[in-house]
């Protein structure tokens, strides 16, 4: 009775019945605590549950695409070996024997070590050259077939490829090994540019269903594989899909059934989820069960992978972990509630030390607003550096991105003054591009821009007093008082320029600062550099790399623009130039000396016209050039200079070993022969024709006359028609 009168006692106090209070309280938080504690514990193994399942997927995706991207691999690899090209250009019919034995042997061992159903080797006549057969080897001449472009369906496709691609087939029954097989084909390029045919292999759809079956998720879960048809490849119950649908059960040539002839509607709904989308999650209940499946499109085909897994296996973990917690969350909400008690009693001495606290918080809270007032400078700050960030991606010249670095540097540090260098395309000058204050800037070479201290450490270079008696004064940019910051601009490895700032009084430069500073700096250095390399890459993109003449493409845009901004009166003058004979050329002196002449002859070409006129190497031995403002006959005198100049011209090919070529030219003036571009090229290569027509060595105007010819060749033209008359 003694204890419970106490506890009475000491529940009446109002310390005891606040304790009480709080005791309830805190039981009914630990409850709630526990519930959601629970909750995100499960949800988050759901989540890692439903994570590995979406990793399978992604993993035997992967395994697929690398079966089919080693298979393409293997194919122009193999397509690699001489003894195909030269056995199909030996004979246009069936291979010579001693091809025929060199190329069976080579599939053989092809077939042997890829593992493949089929290797053959077809013309582009659709004839059937070698074939070997797994399991039955190399095919005899009798049984190999006459025209595989409509039987096999890799044929056709491939033929038109460039060398070393191939092309990947829907399945197909092989009709030689007797089941579904996908197709893998290569083209066999002769090194005259000839497609001669193709080297094709078949890799049996079984090959993927073994593959599916060595990469289990686990327990009762199985791997699917679709097509974006919809129909079935791979299932563990093909057999009975394939029965159900009434279609054959061969699991060699029965069809493959679609995914939607059986099943649930929850089932036939994932399926068109699954269709519809690269990559994804469904749930679908089947047989009274529900099912988690993980799809994921397979690379470079029209596959799609999916792994199934029945939701009680797949959660099998969460449903223990929720036991283990039924069974141990009861006792430590108890040993909380108990805790809690004990607590309770000791506040009351806790108290006492709430005035000391609180004044220790008015401190705490003084110093936060301190920080805040800072927060809120970098934050500024940090804008400033956002807009220039914005403003690099939009300038289009090193002048205004240089003017917005020195504005984005006075907004942070406000200089009295400063300057920008930038070196220039040639890299031999430095020039000032931006400027603050009075002080003007000089032009420097790279050598006075390079005394700099910043440039010769290659980082910032801060003077916090310039008139310090042990001050280092910047040669570049001499100042006497003040404070005196030198930056270099360096990007990719390369000095573009550097930035100086003064101030006239002396400042400290903290360390944020001198990190803006840097920032700043370095960003504008490095859109300098990229500029600088994008336009690089486009003079590349717009060049000829044999002749270092204008591409045809950029031909095209140029005369395109140029047509479409002329002025009404105004004429523009097209040549289009052919080297005569260039293919007996190249059969006589080798490809090396044809290189050699188209060279030359671009060297010609480029020197011979003007500034502002633009030379191309429109194809092979064709070159194309316009001629802003001039007429028909002036541009005539442009064209016959050429061919003078091609005729008299001497090709050095070697030790002792010389060639000359000659040149046909037609002549096109726009509007005359056409005021828009296509017109006027092929009014160009009309009169081009004609002058290849009249003896080449010549040049043919647009309207189909031939211009001035004093070449020898007009010469004798002349006369056998006079002696004709």
């Amino acid at each position: 009775m003694g204890k419970r009168a106490t506890i009475a006692k000491w529940l009446n106090t109002p310390f005891g019945a606040r304790a009480v209070g709080m005791i309830a309280i805190i039981g009914v938080l630990a409850v709630v605590a526990g519930i959601a504690v629970v909750s995100q514990v499960t949800d988050q193994m759901r989540r890692e549950a439903d994570a590995r399942l979406e990793g399978q997927a992604s993993d035997v995706a992967r395994l697929l695409q690398n079966t089919m991207a080693s298979a393409s691999s293997d194919i122009r690899l193999a397509r690699r070996n001489q003894i195909f090209e030269a056995a199909l250009a030996d004979t246009p019919g069936q291979l010579l024997a001693a091809d025929r034995q060199e190329v069976e042997a080579a599939i053989t061992y092809l077939g042997d070590r890829y593992q493949v159903d089929e290797i053959c080797v077809i013309r582009a006549s659709g004839l059937e050259t070698a074939r070997w057969v797994g399991g039955k080897g190399v095919a005899p001449v009798a049984d190999l077939s006459l025209d595989e472009r409509q039987n096999n369906p890799a044929v056709l496709p491939t033929l038109p490829l460039v060398d070393d691609s191939f092309y990947e087939s829907p399945p197909y029954i092989s009709p030689d090994s007797g089941r579904w097989v996908v197709g893998i084909a290569t083209p066999i390029v002769l090194a005259t540019g000839v497609h001669a045919g193709v080297l094709h292999f078949e890799i049996p759809i079984e090959r993927f269903a073994t593959e599916l079956a060595g990469a289990p998720f686990g327990g009762t879960s199985f791997n699917v594989l679709l097509d974006r048809a919809g129909r079935l490849l791979v299932h563990p119950q093909l057999a009975a899909l394939r029965n159900a649908a009434g279609l054959s059960t061969d699991p060699k040539t029965g069809p493959f059934p679609l995914a939607t002839a059986s099943g649930s509607a929850s089932w036939r709904d994932a399926v068109g989820q699954i269709l519809s989308n690269q990559a994804g999650t469904v749930s679908f209940d089947e047989a009274g069960r529900t099912y988690h499946a993980s799809y994921r499109s397979v690379a470079d085909s029209d596959r799609i992978v999916a792994v199934v897994s029945p939701v009680s296996e797949l959660y099998a973990d969460v449903d223990r972990a929720l036991l283990n917690l039924a069974v141990t969350a009861g006792p430590l909400i108890l040993l909380m509630i108990l805790v809690t008690g004990w607590f309770a009693r000791r506040m009351s001495g806790a108290n006492r030390g709430l005035a000391g606290l609180n004044d220790r918080l008015a401190t705490t809270n003084t110093r936060l607003e301190e920080t805040s007032r800072n927060s809120a400078v970098v934050a500024k700050e940090s804008a400033i550096v956002n807009q220039f960030t914005e403003l690099t991606a939009l300038t289009e010249d090193d002048v205004s991105l240089s003017v917005a670095t020195l504005a984005t540097l006075d907004e942070l540090l406000k200089p009295d003054a400063a300057a920008l260098h930038v070196s220039n395309r040639s890299q031999d000058r430095a020039v000032p591009q931006a400027t603050l204050g009075e002080r003007e800037a000089q032009v420097l070479s790279l050598h006075e821009l390079g005394r700099c201290p910043a440039l010769r450490r290659s980082s910032l270079y801060v003077t916090d007093d310039v008139s310090a008696r042990l001050s280092f004064h910047c040669p570049v940019y001499p100042v006497e008082s003040g404070t005196l910051a030198c930056v270099p601009l360096v990007a990719l490895g390369e000095t573009v320029g550097a930035v100086h700032l003064h101030w006239a009084q002396p400042r400290e430069l903290s360390l944020p600062l001198r990190l803006v500073i840097t920032r700043v700096s370095e960003h504008a250095a490095l859109s300098i550099a990229n500029r600088r390399l994008l336009l690089a890459l486009r003079g590349q993109a717009n060049t000829d790399g044999r002749t270092g003449l204008t591409n045809s493409r950029a031909f095209d845009e140029a005369l395109e623009r140029l047509l479409a901004n002329r002025a009404d009166a105004e004429q523009v003058a097209v040549l289009m130039l052919d080297l005569d004979h260039f293919k007996e050329f190249n059969d006589r002196y080798g490809h090396p000396a044809g290189d050699e002449a188209l060279r030359a002859f671009a060297h010609l070409l480029a020197s011979s016209v003007r500034e502002n006129d633009v030379a191309a190497r429109y194809g092979g031995e064709e070159f194309a050039v316009f001629l802003p403002g001039l007429r028909a006959d002036a541009a005539a005198d442009v064209a016959e200079r050429i061919r003078e100049r091609t005729e008299s011209t001497i090709i050095p090919l070697g030790p002792g070993l010389t060639g000359h070529l000659t040149v046909s030219i037609g002549v096109a003036v726009a509007p005359a022969d056409g005021a828009q571009r296509v017109m006027l090229l092929r009014a160009a290569d009309d009169a081009l024709y004609r002058a290849k027509l009249a003896g080449r060595n010549r040049v043919v105007w647009g309207d189909g006359s031939l211009a001035r010819d004093d070449s020898p060749q007009a010469e004798m033209d002349q006369l056998e028609r006079s002696a004709g008359a």
